[in-house]
Protein backbone atom coordinates (compact mmCIF):
# COMPACT_ATOMS: atom_id res chain seq x y z
CA UNK A 1 0.00 0.00 0.00
CA UNK A 2 0.89 3.23 0.40
CA UNK A 3 -0.88 4.93 -2.79
CA UNK A 4 -3.51 6.43 -0.74
CA UNK A 5 -2.58 9.78 -0.23
CA UNK A 6 -1.33 10.09 -3.82
CA UNK A 7 -5.12 9.05 -4.35
CA UNK A 8 -6.83 11.38 -2.49
CA UNK A 9 -4.38 14.43 -3.08
CA UNK A 10 -5.29 14.15 -6.81
CA UNK A 11 -9.03 14.16 -5.73
CA UNK A 12 -9.01 16.97 -3.64
CA UNK A 13 -7.25 18.37 -6.64
CA UNK A 14 -9.91 17.83 -8.73
CA UNK A 15 -12.72 19.03 -6.52
CA UNK A 16 -10.62 22.31 -6.08
CA UNK A 17 -11.30 22.93 -9.59
CA UNK A 18 -14.55 22.12 -9.68
CA UNK A 19 -15.36 24.81 -6.82
CA UNK A 20 -13.26 27.02 -8.96
CA UNK A 21 -15.45 26.64 -12.04
CA UNK A 22 -18.78 27.11 -10.02
CA UNK A 23 -17.28 29.89 -8.53
CA UNK A 24 -16.94 31.60 -12.33
CA UNK A 25 -19.99 30.48 -13.41
CA UNK A 26 -22.47 31.84 -11.26
CA UNK A 27 -20.35 35.31 -10.99
CA UNK A 28 -20.83 35.52 -15.28
CA UNK A 29 -24.35 34.14 -15.84
CA UNK A 30 -25.07 35.86 -12.31
CA UNK A 31 -23.94 39.18 -14.25
CA UNK A 32 -24.76 38.02 -18.00
CA UNK A 33 -28.26 36.95 -19.43
CA UNK A 34 -28.11 37.16 -23.34
CA UNK A 35 -29.70 33.61 -24.22
CA UNK A 36 -26.97 32.92 -26.98
CA UNK A 37 -24.16 33.71 -24.47
CA UNK A 38 -25.18 31.87 -21.59
CA UNK A 39 -25.68 28.92 -24.11
CA UNK A 40 -22.39 28.64 -25.43
CA UNK A 41 -20.92 29.26 -21.37
CA UNK A 42 -23.04 26.29 -20.47
CA UNK A 43 -21.59 24.11 -23.78
CA UNK A 44 -18.32 25.05 -22.44
CA UNK A 45 -19.10 24.53 -18.60
CA UNK A 46 -20.99 20.78 -19.08
CA UNK A 47 -17.65 20.14 -21.29
CA UNK A 48 -15.27 20.29 -18.47
CA UNK A 49 -18.04 19.04 -15.91
CA UNK A 50 -17.82 15.77 -17.96
CA UNK A 51 -14.82 15.24 -16.47
CA UNK A 52 -16.49 15.49 -13.32
CA UNK A 53 -19.15 12.97 -14.28
CA UNK A 54 -15.68 10.50 -15.05
CA UNK A 55 -14.06 11.13 -11.52
CA UNK A 56 -17.47 10.19 -9.56
CA UNK A 57 -18.85 7.79 -11.85
CA UNK A 58 -15.21 5.82 -11.46
CA UNK A 59 -15.71 5.88 -7.67
CA UNK A 60 -19.29 5.31 -6.68
CA UNK A 61 -19.15 1.56 -7.05
CA UNK A 62 -16.37 1.18 -4.75
CA UNK A 63 -17.94 3.97 -2.28
CA UNK A 64 -21.02 2.08 -2.54
CA UNK A 65 -19.34 -1.18 -0.64
CA UNK A 66 -19.66 0.31 3.20
CA UNK A 67 -19.64 -3.32 4.88
CA UNK A 68 -17.58 -6.59 4.66
CA UNK A 69 -20.29 -8.57 3.68
CA UNK A 70 -20.66 -6.54 0.46
CA UNK A 71 -16.99 -6.46 0.01
CA UNK A 72 -16.40 -10.16 -0.06
CA UNK A 73 -19.35 -10.65 -1.96
CA UNK A 74 -18.99 -8.15 -4.42
CA UNK A 75 -15.94 -6.67 -4.68
CA UNK A 76 -14.16 -9.55 -7.04
CA UNK A 77 -16.65 -9.24 -9.97
CA UNK A 78 -16.38 -5.08 -9.76
CA UNK A 79 -12.71 -5.40 -9.81
CA UNK A 80 -12.43 -7.65 -12.68
CA UNK A 81 -14.83 -5.56 -14.32
CA UNK A 82 -12.96 -2.66 -13.26
CA UNK A 83 -9.72 -4.02 -14.76
CA UNK A 84 -10.91 -4.78 -17.78
CA UNK A 85 -12.40 -1.14 -18.48
CA UNK A 86 -10.22 1.60 -16.47
CA UNK A 87 -7.60 2.36 -19.40
CA UNK A 88 -10.95 3.43 -21.59
CA UNK A 89 -12.34 6.21 -18.27
CA UNK A 90 -8.42 7.84 -18.38
CA UNK A 91 -8.95 8.82 -21.84
CA UNK A 92 -11.89 10.39 -21.05
CA UNK A 93 -11.45 13.90 -19.37
CA UNK A 94 -8.86 14.89 -22.24
CA UNK A 95 -11.46 14.27 -25.27
CA UNK A 96 -13.95 16.32 -23.08
CA UNK A 97 -11.38 19.11 -22.37
CA UNK A 98 -10.44 19.25 -25.41
CA UNK A 99 -14.05 19.70 -27.14
CA UNK A 100 -14.29 22.65 -23.81
CA UNK A 101 -11.30 24.29 -25.24
CA UNK A 102 -13.05 24.28 -28.50
CA UNK A 103 -16.20 25.66 -26.65
CA UNK A 104 -14.20 28.37 -25.09
CA UNK A 105 -12.77 29.60 -28.46
CA UNK A 106 -16.31 30.62 -29.59
CA UNK A 107 -17.09 31.55 -26.34
CA UNK A 108 -14.57 34.11 -26.39
CA UNK A 109 -15.69 35.34 -29.80
CA UNK A 110 -18.36 37.18 -27.81
CA UNK A 111 -18.06 41.11 -27.27
CA UNK A 112 -19.49 40.18 -23.95
CA UNK A 113 -16.53 38.81 -23.13
CA UNK A 114 -14.22 42.37 -23.35
CA UNK A 115 -15.91 43.60 -21.29
CA UNK A 116 -14.29 46.88 -19.04
CA UNK A 117 -16.95 46.48 -16.17
CA UNK A 118 -13.88 45.19 -13.48
CA UNK A 119 -16.40 42.30 -11.68
CA UNK A 120 -16.83 40.85 -15.34
CA UNK A 121 -13.52 41.73 -15.84
CA UNK A 122 -11.72 39.92 -13.34
CA UNK A 123 -14.24 36.65 -13.17
CA UNK A 124 -13.22 36.57 -17.48
CA UNK A 125 -9.51 36.82 -16.12
CA UNK A 126 -9.78 34.34 -14.04
CA UNK A 127 -11.64 31.75 -16.58
CA UNK A 128 -8.73 32.07 -19.20
CA UNK A 129 -6.37 31.23 -16.16
CA UNK A 130 -8.48 28.55 -15.32
CA UNK A 131 -8.49 27.39 -18.94
CA UNK A 132 -5.08 27.96 -19.62
CA UNK A 133 -3.65 26.16 -16.44
CA UNK A 134 -6.09 23.42 -16.17
CA UNK A 135 -8.17 22.43 -19.66
CA UNK A 136 -5.64 23.30 -22.46
CA UNK A 137 -2.13 24.16 -22.06
CA UNK A 138 -1.14 21.90 -18.97
CA UNK A 139 -3.96 19.95 -18.98
CA UNK A 140 -3.95 19.38 -15.07
CA UNK A 141 -7.47 18.26 -14.88
CA UNK A 142 -7.08 15.81 -16.87
CA UNK A 143 -3.73 14.90 -15.71
CA UNK A 144 -5.17 14.47 -12.12
CA UNK A 145 -8.05 12.73 -13.28
CA UNK A 146 -6.10 9.81 -15.11
CA UNK A 147 -3.77 9.75 -12.27
CA UNK A 148 -6.54 9.33 -9.63
CA UNK A 149 -7.94 7.00 -12.05
CA UNK A 150 -4.59 4.55 -12.45
CA UNK A 151 -3.35 4.87 -8.73
CA UNK A 152 -7.42 3.52 -8.00
CA UNK A 153 -6.47 0.46 -9.89
CA UNK A 154 -2.94 -0.01 -8.40
CA UNK A 155 -4.63 0.17 -4.75
CA UNK A 156 -7.95 -2.01 -5.98
CA UNK A 157 -5.07 -4.76 -7.10
CA UNK A 158 -3.06 -4.57 -4.15
CA UNK A 159 -6.27 -5.13 -2.01
CA UNK A 160 -7.25 -8.12 -4.28
CA UNK A 161 -4.27 -9.93 -3.38
CA UNK A 162 -4.78 -9.31 -0.17
CA UNK A 163 -8.05 -10.58 -0.04
CA UNK A 164 -6.94 -13.65 -1.26
CA UNK A 165 -5.02 -14.07 1.96
CA UNK A 166 -7.37 -12.37 4.86
CA UNK A 167 -10.54 -10.81 3.42
CA UNK A 168 -10.96 -8.67 6.93
CA UNK A 169 -7.88 -7.10 6.80
CA UNK A 170 -8.33 -6.33 3.18
CA UNK A 171 -12.02 -4.61 4.21
CA UNK A 172 -9.97 -2.41 6.67
CA UNK A 173 -7.22 -1.19 4.43
CA UNK A 174 -10.04 -0.80 1.41
CA UNK A 175 -12.53 0.82 3.79
CA UNK A 176 -9.98 3.13 5.42
CA UNK A 177 -9.56 5.11 1.97
CA UNK A 178 -13.29 4.71 0.96
CA UNK A 179 -13.91 6.98 4.28
CA UNK A 180 -11.51 9.39 2.82
CA UNK A 181 -12.72 9.70 -0.27
CA UNK A 182 -16.40 10.04 0.09
CA UNK A 183 -16.07 13.84 1.26
CA UNK A 184 -14.04 14.65 -1.91
CA UNK A 185 -16.54 12.74 -4.03
CA UNK A 186 -19.80 14.75 -1.96
CA UNK A 187 -18.05 17.85 -2.29
CA UNK A 188 -17.46 17.45 -6.18
CA UNK A 189 -21.39 16.23 -6.36
CA UNK A 190 -22.12 19.65 -4.91
CA UNK A 191 -20.33 21.93 -7.02
CA UNK A 192 -21.38 20.43 -9.91
CA UNK A 193 -25.30 21.08 -8.92
CA UNK A 194 -24.53 24.36 -7.60
CA UNK A 195 -24.86 26.33 -10.80
CA UNK A 196 -27.82 24.21 -12.11
CA UNK A 197 -29.83 25.26 -8.79
CA UNK A 198 -29.27 29.10 -9.32
CA UNK A 199 -30.09 28.75 -12.96
CA UNK A 200 -33.69 26.93 -11.63
CA UNK A 201 -34.12 30.14 -9.31
CA UNK A 202 -33.57 32.91 -11.82
CA UNK A 203 -36.23 30.85 -14.44
CA UNK A 204 -38.59 30.76 -11.03
CA UNK A 205 -37.91 34.47 -10.43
Amino acid sequence: MGVELKIVRELATVCVTASELAAIENLIKGELTKPTFVEQFDKMANSIKECYSVTTESLQIWLAITTETEFCEKFDAAYTNHKATYLSITNRPRVASERAYLDYMLLREFKETQTAYPLLKLTFARLDEFIDKWITNDAWLAMSIENCVKMLYRFLTEVAELKQKDPTDAFTIYQALMVALRPYCALLENDRKVPDKSVVTTEAV
